[in-house]
């Protein structure tokens, strides 16, 4: 989600707390932050400037039920840190792949962030409002650019009006067609950028928390001090744009979540693998991390796969998900743990997913969407995948398709992916 001209990061040592981290900012008396800049209204206005003061993250949320209802859903699209100072980061991000020709793709973050905070910012900007677009075309093309705002509104926080987000003035807004978060439309009009067009997701599948939602109160860190919602796994989404003139259109598999964190990012980060896509009949998305400076080595991961739209799996549970760096003979690039300037050329993604097998997925890197090739880098790939379900007795059998009565096609799909490396 970041520029070319990105900086060199120097990783210090921290102390690792224990997962679930035991910070204050997780003692909250009431369900949404609260601040000056908050209405009750349910508008949050953020101004561009860093804020003086200790900042409050929410971690965690009330589910009485196994499902979310409207207000608890608006109430994850909405900011989850209050104030932002110089040591806290929030990012809202919308994505869609071409499932045609994956080197059509599309990226749109907004920021709520200091460059102390997130070093992958523009070393020059002053404000802590930006908005970054990445566009890569079919022809080879990669277009990538980034607005400062002023002031952002984000709607919703109350669940009485639809969530929607405004960076004033950048021309970039967010906005949830429906009261389910299962349509978005994210709409610019960008004379700086010279940027004009639409992006729309309508969701296949249900939303994804790290760990599933749990009866009475869910977590919602990924990993300790990373807080992490994907209301949109998996979305038919559709591109219409005019960038500096030339424009891209196409349908694809689309996606939205946000990230969070109440310290600097290289405080935190180690190694961090995500990446998104269908292949087949299966939406997927995985999150596999480890902390800086954890002598234990311990893996946080986060595994959701839906089929036709129905949950199979959504589980932090590290034995439910293995994510591995491919890399060519003779390279690092599939070397685990990983190393800055590991360059994997894709990943192998095997999810357990109980009674119906196990699902092995290879996704081959194929577009650099972003990235430094050193610390960062964001790929759009190919995903080949079959499942391999016990047959009482007889081994594996493994199925190479939907498993219609007579397909023998492999399972095939699209995939946006990415990884930070910060371990020198």
């Amino acid at each position: 989600m970041f520029p070319q001209f990105l900086l060199l990061i120097c990783v210090l040592p921290v102390q690792t707390l224990a997962f679930p981290s035991q910070h204050t900012v997780n003692e909250k008396s009431s369900p949404h932050l609260r601040a000056s800049r908050y209405s009750r209204s349910g508008n949050y206005h953020i101004p561009s400037v860093v804020q003086n003061g200790t900042s409050k993250a929410r971690f965690d949320i009330q589910t009485p039920k196994t499902t979310l209802d409207t207000e608890t859903l608006f109430s994850l699209d909405a900011p989850q840190i209050d104030p932002i100072n110089s040591s806290v980061f929030e990012w809202w991000y919308f994505d869609v792949v071409s499932e045609t020709n994956p080197d059509d793709s599309l990226v749109v973050t907004f920021f709520t962030s200091s460059m102390e905070a997130f070093p992958f910012l523009d070393p020059n900007e002053t404000s802590i409002l930006s908005v970054w677009l990445w566009a890569s075309f079919a022809n080879g093309t990669v277009f990538e650019d980034s607005v400062p705002a002023t002031v952002a509104t984000v709607t919703g926080a109350d669940g009485r009006t639809n969530s929607s987000g405004n960076w004033s003035p950048t021309g970039f807004t967010w906005n949830a067609l429906t009261a389910n978060l299962s349509q978005y439309e994210i709409i610019i009009a960008s004379e700086k950028l010279q940027v004009e067009g639409r992006l729309t997701l309508t969701s296949r599948a249900p939303p994804n928390l790290p760990c599933g939602i749990q009866p009475g109160r869910t977590e919602l860190e990924i990993a300790p001090h990373i807080g992490w919602v994907n209301l949109v796994p998996d979305a038919v989404a559709e591109v219409d744009m005019e960038i500096h003139g030339s424009t891209l259109k196409f349908r694809g598999s689309g996606y939205h979540d946000k990230n969070w964190s109440d310290r600097p990012f290289i405080d935190s980060v180690q190694s961090w693998y995500w990446g998104h896509g269908r292949v087949g009949p299966y939406s997927i998305v995985w999150f596999s991390y480890l902390a800086i400076n954890d002598t234990t080595n311990t893996t946080y991961v986060s595994s959701y796969v839906a089929k036709d739209g129905e949950i199979l799996v959504s589980a932090c549970d590290p034995s439910i998900l293995t994510v591995r760096p491919i890399g060519k003979p003779g390279t690092t690039g599939g070397r685990y743990p990983p190393y800055a300037r590991d360059i994997p050329d894709g990943f192998r993604l095997e999810y357990d997913l109980g009674e119906a097998g196990q699902l092995k997925v290879n996704v081959s890197v194929r577009t650099v969407v972003a990235g430094d090739e050193e610390y960062y880098m964001r790929w759009t790939g190919d995903m080949v995948g079959e499942v391999e379900s016990e047959r009482g007795g007889g081994g594996p059998k493994k199925e190479m398709g939907e498993r219609d009565a007579h397909s023998s096609s492999p399972l095939v799909g699209v995939a946006v992916l990415e990884q930070f490396v910060l371990l020198e």
